[in-house]
């Protein structure tokens, strides 16, 4: 197998891609020797990637119909990306309040959890109208 993998995927932000998307980014994972062995780890990416998905779907196409987002999965050099494009609204993630566990509401944990697996959350705008984020996570390679 190369050094680095690329996987793109253009679809609509509708729902109703969640779930083949899931298992694709859970079978891709688990075939990969970075990630033997590593069950929680592929769960909590896959629930992250779930979180980013539906934030597209939620938020930045707010209307019925919904936008297109592409995807982009790149793993290698001790690291995945998850990358996602999408040409709805933008928003700014540092305005995105810490939830309080102790009090739970519904919603408004998604940027808060995606933070706390991955270890770059890096969002802008282009100028072009395209809103692009980057979820990066570093791992060491698999135990011998």
């Amino acid at each position: 197998m190369r050094d680095e993998i690329s996987a793109r995927i253009d679809v609509p932000a509708e729902m109703i891609f969640l779930r083949p998307l899931d298992h694709f980014v859970r079978l891709l994972l688990g075939q990969l020797p970075a990630f033997s062995g590593r069950g929680q780890l592929i769960n909590d990416l896959e629930l992250v990637f779930d979180e980013a998905f539906t934030n597209v779907h939620r938020h930045a196409y707010k209307s019925a119909e919904k936008g297109p987002v592409s995807i982009e999965i790149k793993v290698g050099n001790g690291m995945l990306e998850f990358k996602f494009e999408d040409h709805g609204e933008s928003f700014d993630p540092s305005a995105v309040r810490t939830p309080d566990l102790d009090k739970p509401a519904e919603g408004g944990l998604g940027i808060w959890l995606i933070r706390q697996v991955m270890d770059e959350f890096l969002y802008h705008s282009e100028a072009d109208g395209r809103n692009v984020l980057r979820l990066i996570k570093h791992f060491p390679p698999p135990e011998s």
